[in-house]
């Protein structure tokens, strides 16, 4: 039970680190610091969604104008059927461009008012399908400076941060959470006294999807899943992207016995994919962890020290080719790492750098692009030995989806 059982045992370490490593290409920029990675089970991300917004005055539509709708919050990488569950820890804002402000310079605008009056957010088959942020939290904005030709912005919410559920998921397949529309009411004022009130109804420009979550008989659902107190700090990205990491639960098979581990994987995706383009995951980089009750059971079988590499790590993406890449061709090695009873290990795969996935061309015969998390496999060495031991691991159960892109 010290060696074989042992070393088996550690095949869900190489499929986590294989997996959080997804990629092919390395750059420049930094590896995943283990401090960001969030609890096994968590999603965490930050979103900037295209949007087109009819200004009217009164009852007269003037314009459609591009903006932004930005929302970062936690969600769970899986469901049970009829689980509760919360996209938590919510803040977002909701950005109008250059001309509102641009048009208050006409008349010595220099403040407004913003109300963001309904702000939808859905969760596709679940029970309610629609939350409405705007009747649970107050997200308005009083005396914002105006200057002519800058964006104006109502931060979400007023304080603190939004929770939005429970929702109740389905007994199977996908939940997809989406931005369903948001309303504003600005008024521009001069220090004059005189104001100009204008309404945005707002809408999703270019897919409304955020992401999307599996639904199995393999997780429990008689606990709400609801993560709190997760770390969540990410730089705004660029408009139709969203940046974040997916913590993804493993169960493989070691020695016979079911052995639990996470695999996380960050990076930049796009929110959408053009029919005719392609879409790369960048900046990615990834950790794996073993998590406390696993390094005690590991240290139980004589195993103080980890080390390998990581030969392969599948992807699986549907209505997308490749369909099945191994985006590890050249592997990537795992540090010597030491355990340490009653605390979990995260280590940072690759070490240094990051790296990029794809590109992925969708097959055109599905309304969206779905990519999860595969098997995996390499070998490990254990206590500095120099003996590599085969290592495997399957795919979650159910799947652990890193992007559902739309075709547009």
């Amino acid at each position: 039970m010290k060696s074989s059982t042992l070393l088996n045992r550690l095949r869900g370490t190489i499929a986590l680190a294989a997996i959080a490593a997804v990629t092919l290409t390395p750059n420049t920029a930094s590896a995943l610091d283990p401090a960001l990675v969030p609890s096994i089970g968590a999603d965490t991300g930050r979103f900037t969604l295209p949007i087109s917004c009819q200004i009217s005055v009164g009852t007269l539509n003037i314009i459609k104008i591009a903006g932004t709708v930005d929302i970062q919050g936690i969600a769970p990488v899986q469901l049970g059927p009829g689980q509760e569950f919360y996209l938590s820890q919510g803040s977002g804002a909701l950005t109008l461009p250059p001309w509102l402000s641009s048009l208050g310079g006409l008349v010595a605008i220099d403040k407004a008012d913003a109300i963001v009056s309904s702000l939808r957010i859905g969760a596709t088959r679940s029970t309610p399908a629609t939350v409405d942020l705007a009747k649970l939290y107050d997200l308005s904005v009083a005396d914002v400076p105006v200057t002519a030709g800058r964006a104006i912005t109502v931060g979400l919410p007023k304080t603190g941060d939004f929770r939005v559920g429970p929702y109740t998921a389905p007994a199977d397949g996908r939940i997809q959470f989406r931005f369903e529309g948001a309303s504003a009411d600005v008024t521009l004022k001069s220090k004059i006294g005189f104001k100009i009130k204008v309404h945005a109804e707002c809408a999703a420009s270019q897919g409304n999807a955020l992401l999307s979550v599996a639904v199995g008989n393999e997780v429990d659902p008689s606990k709400a899943a609801l993560y709190e107190g997760e770390p969540l700090s990410y730089p705004k990205v660029a408009a139709g992207n969203l940046v974040g990491i997916v913590h993804a639960p493993y169960k493989c098979n070691i020695g016979g016995q079911q052995y639990d581990v996470g695999v996380a994987v960050g990076g930049v995706i796009p929110l959408a994919v053009k029919r005719a383009g392609t879409l790369s995951i960048t900046e990615a980089s990834g950790a794996f962890t073993l998590p406390a009750s696993t390094v005690n059971r590991l240290m139980d079988a004589g195993i103080t020290s980890v080390q390998g590499k990581v030969s392969e790590l599948e992807l699986i993406v549907d209505h997308g080719t490749p369909a099945n890449p191994n985006v590890l061709p050249g592997g990537t090695d795992i540090p010597a790492t030491t355990l340490q009873r009653d605390k979990p290990v995260v280590v940072s795969l690759p070490v240094n750098g990051t790296v990029t996935a794809g590109p992925f061309k969708p097959d055109g015969t599905a309304e969206s692009m779905v990519i999860g998390m595969g098997s995996a496999a390499g070998a490990l060495q254990f206590n500095g030995n120099g003996q590599n031991v085969p290592v495997t691991c399957p795919k979650p159960q159910p799947d652990a989806l890193l992007v559902d892109a739309p075709l547009i």
